[in-house]
């Protein structure tokens, strides 16, 4: 029986030919990875940090997720280990592209965040001390007996929001007391169904359209990892063989509503985090 130790790496199993000696008079830059990471926590924005992983709900020929998993409610992922930190975030732009499909929208941001904080690909940011404003159109569907919509984010407050009731009629605005919010769910009230005309007879329910403004907290998911494998020898103007330490790491995000659609069915999902 072969023991964990005497098992070879395919990729160090060679042996070592030759080693570039040390230039031991070579000056280096100082670096203080301390004050790196405390300029992250003091000039930051607080954060909630979610770890991100492939739902193994997906079809294993088409690699596509299952629409009525509860675990990542269709989208392949899910998120758990919810933490709370401090990042920085720039160049959060709005950057528009005309290309031969249409127009594009980019809706990156570069964060840097601190090594124990441990990003990767697909991990969800929320910044909490800044506000975004997103519209959409939202089509309520009666569940269990309420009838409900999920927009792409949790509103924070909702500043317009209209019901279609048809090509012929104006518009109708909603008052607060016609819906709630519960996080990412909306549930309108039943009697908003009488204003919409059934256009099809055999439909049960008439398809209902809301147009909605609201502000959210951003969200992004991380895309791109543009400074994760970079470690240094903190200490000492000349060269030391010390233990090399991680400094902290720049990503590049993108807007959720880029990258996932909103919820269409059912009202909960999992919590797969584990305490511990």
């Amino acid at each position: 029986m072969i023991g964990m130790s005497d098992k070879k790496s395919i990729v160090t199993q060679h042996p070592i030919t030759a080693q570039t000696p040390p230039s031991l008079d070579l000056p280096k830059p100082w670096w203080d990875v301390k004050k790196f990471e405390s300029l992250i926590y003091n000039l930051g924005y607080n954060a909630y940090l979610e770890r991100a992983l492939r739902c193994p709900c997906v079809d294993k020929a088409t690699g596509q997720a299952l629409t009525t998993c509860h675990n990542c409610m269709g989208r392949g992922w899910f998120f758990v280990d919810k933490r709370q930190t401090r990042v920085v975030a720039q160049s959060m732009q709005n950057l528009r592209q005309n290309t031969q499909t249409g127009e594009i929208n980019r809706g990156t941001a570069r964060i840097t965040a601190r090594a124990s904080d441990k990003l990767g690909f697909m991990d969800r940011v929320i910044l909490l001390d800044l506000i975004a404003w997103y519209t959409e159109i939202l089509n309520p569907v009666v569940y269990e007996g309420q009838l409900i919509a999920y927009p792409v984010y949790e509103p924070l407050e909702i500043t317009d929001i209209y019901l279609y009731a048809g090509t012929d009629v104006k518009l109708i605005p909603l008052t607060p007391s016609q819906y709630q919010i519960y996080g990412n769910k909306i549930i309108f009230d039943s009697n908003l169904q009488d204003l919409v005309p059934v256009e099809d007879m055999n439909q049960k329910f008439p398809e209902m359209t809301v147009s909605i403004r609201y502000s959210h907290y951003p969200v992004y998911h991380i895309i791109s990892e543009e400074r994760s494998l970079t470690k240094v020898r903190e200490k000492g103007c000349s060269y030391t063989d010390n233990e090399l330490k991680q400094i902290p790491m720049l990503y590049v995000g993108r807007m959720a509503h880029y990258i996932f659609d909103a919820i269409k069915y059912n009202d909960f999902a999992f919590e797969n985090s584990v305490i511990k």
